[in-house]
């Protein structure tokens, strides 16, 4: 008997996605992969502009071997790395984080719902909107 189950996370929780961001870095590292994320970037987003996407988006590689002082919290993924002949320091909001991916094997991605960054004043009022809750459909 086959098994079509799907599995549906609580991204909803903010507090959630951090955890899980960091688990798949750490499989992907642990498989011997090169894990990627892709970024959707908006204004909060601290990323070299000169390498973003005409989409608006970066890919960033985030190995071990790539990044320096590498830190998920519930707020954001921050970390330095080497751009040309630069150290530049990235700061990703955690809502921007797109997906998840091995370089090696791109069959592997995990996409995750992007959240518009609310800015201090603007939280209080979308607080209670369950409206920007995102929605998953099986692909």
């Amino acid at each position: 008997m086959e098994n079509n189950s799907t599995i549906v996370l609580p991204l909803s929780q903010p507090s959630f996605k951090p955890y899980l961001l960091q688990a798949l870095l750490d499989w992907c590292e642990s498989e011997g992969y090169t894990p990627y994320m892709l970024v959707s970037v908006d204004d909060a987003t601290r990323v070299p502009r000169e390498f973003v996407n005409p989409d608006n988006t970066i890919v960033l590689c985030v190995s071990e071997q790539a990044t320096k002082d590498f830190e998920i919290d519930s707020q954001a993924v921050s970390f330095q790395a080497r751009f040309g002949e630069g150290i530049r320091s990235i700061y990703v909001p955690v809502g921007r984080v797109a997906a998840i991916y091995p370089k090696e094997n791109t069959d592997l991605v995990s996409y995750f719902p992007v959240y518009e960054t609310k800015s201090s004043e603007n939280k209080a009022e979308t607080e209670d909107d369950d409206d920007d809750l995102p929605t998953f459909t099986k692909l």
